[in-house]
């Protein structure tokens, strides 16, 4: 830890002068970069903040009470950490001006009532001060160099994560900038990396591009001193940015190329015929192949390079990728011949996933489209689709077709007044309990009223799901199976999952 003013006063050495302090009581903690002795009257523009300033005021003598309140102000706005006058050698007792002007300043004043040569003062406490500097530096140098070793072996955001972790010696959780948890180690599940952060000891922020991106937290557990502890992290945020960032080649005329038409695309900015740039980026747009756009929010470029590259193979076909601000964006080309191409595309990426462990990748799929015209909108649809997954790492739009409605066309008041009226005793009952009976009642509409399934989905006994589904029909006051009221309920569930909507 620096040393503050507090503890200096407390070591022997200081002690030995019986100091007093008679201003500035309330900043004691203030931190002392450095302890310097002078008897300059002028000393207050050689100051650069943050010493202790010992003086005899031999460089006061002669001088009336106005002149000492002047010193004393500019010193105070150097914004040293405190001065301490050893009284005998020019002031017998102390001069009560700069009492009271160190109070009006709020300055830590301090007097000496024995004398102690300021050259032992200041050994002692420099001499800890540099220990303290080097230490750090040290902690820094170590941290980089087990992190700087970590990225050129090519290991990605999961393993720069772990790099960290046993750097620190505690669990590590990498957060987003809207709360999400991206990725952890340390801890042996999801639930306990939220308890970890819970009780954090200590944050550092991750930037990408000069923009906040989210967090990395330290859980407890950790050996290291605090300002050690707060360095290293500070180093391994910057390791996770570079992680994310690198692509592990630069990109290629075509890489540039495809993504320029992508952020085109998905802005909605492309030319009437921008058929000619999507065959220089590698990506057919004859009437022989239909072009579903994905989105992917990735950690890593590299990664999710892969797992587009990946699920093309599978297709035997072609994909045009490329980062586009945040994300990586995707289409991929599916022979007509495919019945169903976007079903294709959505089983192709899922099997890329899993053949390529990279589970921090979310992946959403959009519709299959005719042409590069349609693409825009199904680029779009796929981007949005990522703020609306259920917890799986891969979506598609197919799947949220409802949400996507909602998102785009309801009034929020509307929304809430729908969730009010057709599920409200539901959302009353998991507020007051901390249940998801609403979250229950939607997996069980959006399996198609099976109870096997859903409790499957849910990974609960038959049973208990079946106790769970009596508890909101006793509720609601009618059976969830009314096929006159299976729209309503899951437009209800649906708004009250997409829009926050309010019902209590």
């Amino acid at each position: 830890m620096p040393l503050t003013l507090r503890e200096l006063l407390s070591f022997e050495v200081l002690r030995e002068a019986r100091p007093e302090v008679l201003a500035g009581e309330g900043a004691l903690d203030r931190v002392v970069r450095w302890v310097h002795s002078s008897e300059i009257y002028e000393i207050g523009p050689l100051l650069t903040g943050g010493e202790l300033l010992l003086t005899t005021g031999l460089g006061l003598a002669g001088t009336d009470a106005g002149a000492r309140r002047h010193y004393l102000r500019e010193i105070a706005a150097r914004g040293v950490a405190g001065v301490a006058l050893e009284l005998g050698r020019t002031f017998p007792e102390t001069p009560p001006e700069l009492v009271e002007e160190a109070r009006r300043q709020e300055l830590p004043f301090i007097t000496l009532h024995a004398v102690v040569p300021f050259i032992r003062i200041t050994e002692h406490v420099n001499t800890l001060i540099v220990d303290y500097a080097s230490r750090r530096l040290r902690v820094g140098d170590s941290a980089t160099r087990a992190l700087n070793e970590a990225l050129i072996a090519g290991a990605g955001v999961a393993g720069v994560l772990a790099t960290g972790a046993e750097v620190v010696g505690a669990p590590l959780m990498l957060l987003s900038a809207g709360g999400a948890l991206v990725a952890a180690h340390g801890v042996g599940s999801d639930r306990d990396a939220w308890r970890a952060a819970e009780r954090a000891v200590c944050e550092s922020p991750v930037t990408l591009h000069g923009h906040p991106w989210g967090r990395l937290v330290a859980g407890p557990g950790s050996a290291l001193p605090a300002d050690d502890l707060a360095i290293a992290l500070e180093r391994t945020a910057v390791a996770l940015a570079l992680a994310m960032l690198r692509t592990g080649s630069p990109p290629s005329e075509r890489d540039r190329q495809a993504s320029a038409l992508l952020r085109d695309l998905i802005e909605g900015t492309a030319e009437a015929d921008p058929g000619v740039r999507a065959v220089m980026a590698g990506l057919p747009t004859g009437p022989g192949h239909l072009l579903v756009g994905v989105a992917v929010d990735a950690l890593e470029t590299a990664a999710a390079l892969a797992v587009l590259d990946r699920a093309a193979h599978i297709l035997h076909t072609t994909a045009l990728r490329g980062r586009v601000s945040r994300l990586v964006l995707g289409a991929l080309a599916v022979p007509v011949a495919v019945a169903d191409a976007a079903g294709a595309a959505a089983q192709a990426l899922e099997e890329a996933l899993r053949r390529l462990h990279t589970p921090q990748l979310r992946v959403a799929v959009g519709h299959a489209a005719t042409g590069l015209a349609e693409l825009g909108g199904s680029l779009r649809d796929a981007r949005a689709a990522l703020g609306l997954r259920r917890g799986a790492r891969l979506v598609t739009t197919r799947a949220l077709a409802l949400e996507l409605e909602l998102t785009r066309h309801a009034d929020a008041r509307h929304a809430a007044e729908l969730v009010r009226r057709t599920i409200g005793p539901l959302v009353d009952w998991d507020t007051a309990h901390r249940t998801d009976l609403v979250g229950t009642l939607e997996v069980f509409l959006l399996h198609g009223c099976s109870a096997t399934r859903a409790a499957a989905a849910l990974h609960l006994g038959r049973q208990t799901f079946y106790q769970r589904l009596q508890r909101i029909e006793t509720l609601l006051g009618h059976p969830v199976t009314d096929p006159g009221a299976h729209a309503a309920l899951l437009l209800a569930t649906a708004a009250h999952r997409v829009a926050g909507a309010d019902v209590r």
